[in-house]
């Protein structure tokens, strides 16, 4: 599949005519209409626009053997697979006394800037309340001597 191709689906998935679809990138009608038609190919800047516009790779819309937009955690960027695994490591670290206090805190913030995943935050959460209360019972048997 051609990278006119893939425009087209990309804008067609929008719902976007190619007016429209030309107003977001400041360009032509004409000029999208080329692309399509692979009479002529966007430069670099309105590539890179498209893709983060529309959430697509720039390796989909430049390589015709890469069919779908598709990624999944295999092909993400080891950048992107370090901070998945970083925020598992956030989440299980967030159950242990204090320490767990601490760093649920600071896993909650990772998460929420790098992957989002409402289930790892709830865990955390989870887990903060639970070092908590830990945390609190060693105290008062500090405290009491028990």
């Amino acid at each position: 599949m051609t990278c006119g191709e893939k425009i087209t689906i990309i804008r067609k998935e929008q719902n976007l005519t190619q007016e429209q679809f030309a107003e977001l990138l400041n360009v032509s009608r004409q000029s999208v209409s080329k692309w399509e038609n692979g009479i002529s190919f966007p430069d670099t800047e309105k590539l890179i626009k498209i893709s983060k516009l529309f959430s697509c790779s720039l390796d989909y819309l430049l390589k015709d053997e890469i069919e779908s937009n598709n990624i999944n955690l295999l092909q993400k960027s080891d950048y992107e697979r370090r901070n998945y695994y970083l925020g598992i490591f956030y989440t299980y670290l967030s159950f242990a006394p204090l320490f767990g206090f601490i760093m649920g805190i600071y896993g909650i913030y990772h998460q929420k800037q790098t992957i989002n995943n409402g289930k790892m935050i709830m865990l955390s959460i989870l887990g903060i309340i639970i070092s908590l209360a830990l945390t609190i019972t060693m105290i008062i048997g500090m405290v009491f001597e028990l």
